[in-house]
C-alpha cells in the first residue's frame, strides 16, 4: 500500500525517468511507426501514457474518468510531443500534490464494478505507463534499435561485475 502521495511521486518520477529513455531511444523518422496497421505508433504510445496518466490522476482527485485520447491529425514531431508530454506530467504531479495522505484509503469509482482505493489507482497508473514503456521496447527491437537498459545495466554488466 502506498502511505504517502510525495513518496508516490518520487517513485513514479523514476518510472518516468526511465520512459524518457525509451522515448528518447526512438528515431526521429520513426515516431510515425508501427508494426501492425491498427496498432499505434511510437507517437501514439506517448500521447496514450500522457493522456492515461492525466485521466488517473483526475479520476484520483475528482473522481471522474475522462481519456482526452492518443491520435493526432498532423505527422508527430519530437519537440511537441514532448513538451506536450512533460506539461501534462507536471500538471497531473501538480495536482497530485494536492491530495493529503490520508486521501490514499478514499475510494473512488472504477471504469467497470465497486469502488477503488486511491492508492490502487495510481498503483494501476504505474503499471500502465510500464506495460506501455515494455511495448516501446518491443518496437524499437522490430526496427532493430536497441532499447536503453532499464537501470543502466544490461544482464551481462551483472554478470561480468559478479564473476570479475
Amino acid at each position: 500500500m502506498i502511505n504517502s502521495v510525495a513518496q508516490f511521486i518520487h517513485y513514479f518520477g523514476g518510472v518516468r525517468r526511465r520512459t524518457l529513455n525509451f522515448i528518447a531511444a526512438v528515431p526521429d523518422d520513426k515516431l510515425d511507426w508501427s508494426p501492425a496497421l491498427g496498432e499505434m505508433t511510437f507517437a501514439e504510445l506517448i500521447r496514450h501514457i500522457s493522456a492515461a496518466e492525466a485521466m488517473f490522476v483526475g479520476a484520483v482527485s475528482g473522481g471522474r474518468w475522462y481519456y482526452a485520447g492518443h491520435t493526432a491529425a498532423t505527422p508527430a514531431e519530437r519537440e511537441p510531443l514532448l513538451t506536450e508530454f512533460n506539461h501534462t506530467h507536471e500538471a497531473a504531479m501538480t495536482q497530485l500534490r494536492q491530495l493529503p495522505d490520508a486521501a490514499l484509503t478514499d475510494e473512488r469509482p472504477s471504469l467497470e464494478g465497486p469502488q477503488v482505493k486511491i492508492w490502487r489507482l495510481l498503483m494501476a497508473m504505474s503499471e500502465h505507463e510500464i506495460h506501455h514503456r515494455s511495448q516501446m521496447a518491443m518496437y524499437l527491437t522490430l526496427i532493430q534499435v536497441k532499447a536503453p537498459h532499464i537501470y543502466g545495466l544490461g544482464v551481462e554488466d551483472v554478470i561480468a561485475r559478479a564473476t570479475g
